[in-house]
């Protein structure tokens, strides 16, 4: 049995071994990553596309509230690079990706410390303005730093534009006459 895509959300939360998954939600601006051992004990074993919305319902999210929740913004981020998404800076900007650096430091000098305590939005058009329009996407962790702390131990998470809904069909007009 081949082992399940981690872009496919179907089935339950169970039947996925992902260490973390990061969702976010548009509509309210949250987003976070949970480690999947803690979204199975807060939320037993739904399906796995229900995630997004049962963590914005426990966060508070009025949308997320309503019934059927179609009205939530929520939606699993993609870590690392997305799949068939283009490979420059850009063209993220121009397609309407965000950009989500999350602090990992463990250590400042020889001391533990923790790392910082939000996640930051970074800015792709300051990016591009500084790095240039043609600068490729795996080269960004060779470049950035965590805003808050200055640390080069850091994850990145590519924030997918929302699908735009599909256009109407146009209606035919009847000749006059």
């Amino acid at each position: 049995m081949n082992a399940p895509d981690p872009n496919d959300f179907t089935g339950q939360l169970s039947d996925y071994r992902f260490q973390r998954l990061a969702i976010a939600c548009g509509p309210c601006g949250r987003h976070g990553s949970y480690r999947v051992k803690t979204l199975r004990t807060l939320l037993f074993n739904p399906p796995l596309a229900e995630v997004p919305r049962l963590m914005a319902i426990k966060a508070g999210c009025p949308l997320a509230m309503r019934f059927p929740g179609h009205e939530c913004g929520a939606w699993f981020v993609t870590k690392g690079q997305p799949v068939a998404a283009s490979k420059y800076l850009g063209d993220r900007r121009f397609e309407g990706w965000q950009l989500i650096l999350t602090c990992e430091r463990s250590h400042q000098g020889l001391t533990a410390t923790k790392p910082c305590p939000r996640d930051f939005e970074l800015d792709l058009s300051s990016l591009v303005a500084v790095l240039g329009h043609s600068f490729e996407i795996d080269q960004l962790n060779r470049r950035l730093q965590c805003p808050g702390c200055g640390s080069h131990h850091y994850g990145l998470a590519w924030i997918a534009p929302k699908p735009k809904p599909p256009a109407a069909e146009p209606i035919p007009l009847k000749r006059a006459g």
